[in-house]
């Protein structure tokens, strides 16, 4: 088999296994981020979570994104390990706090006060470790986006931005933030949200291009 008849074999079980995906709500991927989805999926970008943007009137105006995560049982173990020193750490909070309102027991509230602080710090280690193991994908994603801007031009707002989330995991998402336009009216939002996607969409075009280039 031709190796464009391997890449193109590989898009298209990728494309059949996302379509069947579904979020926390039983939801789809949204049609206006599948490919994007795909693509990274394809450069061997792990995803998440995404979103192809939405708005309700009123409510609610949210721009294209989608999350990137190697989500190995190294990184999920120190996730978690994190979250139970977090759960301690609101514990011993809520004991010293309650012997704090007790003037004989001031000593005993600062020593889990202590304690407190130190289940915080290994929370920290434990996120920073697990960030640490996100960075080759990072990397390797922030070099696309170099190598796609390199010679493009395009507005502030809709130049496509990465951003880390707690758990080590990387956003692609648009510079210009919900925030940005939510006093806007509906048709400017509507407007916007076209553009965002029509970054997002020469992005993927750019990705897609890159993977069936590959020798």
């Amino acid at each position: 088999m031709l190796q464009k008849d391997v890449l193109q074999q590989r898009w298209n079980e990728l494309g059949e296994l996302f379509a069947h995906k579904t979020d926390g709500l039983g939801m789809p991927i949204d049609e206006p981020i599948m490919e994007t989805v795909l693509a990274l999926n394809a450069l061997d970008i792990p995803t998440t979570m995404s979103c192809g943007g939405h708005i309700v009137e009123g409510e609610r105006f949210a721009i294209p994104w989608v999350d990137v995560e190697v989500q190995s049982s190294e990184h999920l173990e120190l996730l978690k390990t994190a979250q139970q020193k977090f759960q301690e750490a609101e514990k011993l909070q809520e004991e010293s706090a309650h012997l704090q309102k007790d003037p004989s027991a001031k000593e005993q509230a600062q020593i889990l006060k202590e304690l407190r602080n130190s289940k915080y710090v290994e929370m920290h280690k434990l996120r920073y470790q697990a960030r640490l193991l996100q960075c080759p994908v990072r990397h390797k994603l922030i070099q696309y986006l170099e190598q796609f801007y390199r010679d493009r031009v395009t507005s502030f707002d809709c130049r496509l931005i990465l951003s880390g989330r707690v758990s080590g995991r990387t956003r692609l998402s648009i510079q210009g933030g919900e925030d940005f336009y939510l006093d806007a009216p509906l048709e400017i939002q509507q407007q916007k949200l076209a553009e965002y996607r029509e970054e997002m969409g020469a992005f993927t075009a750019f990705l897609k291009a890159a993977y069936f280039s590959a020798s």
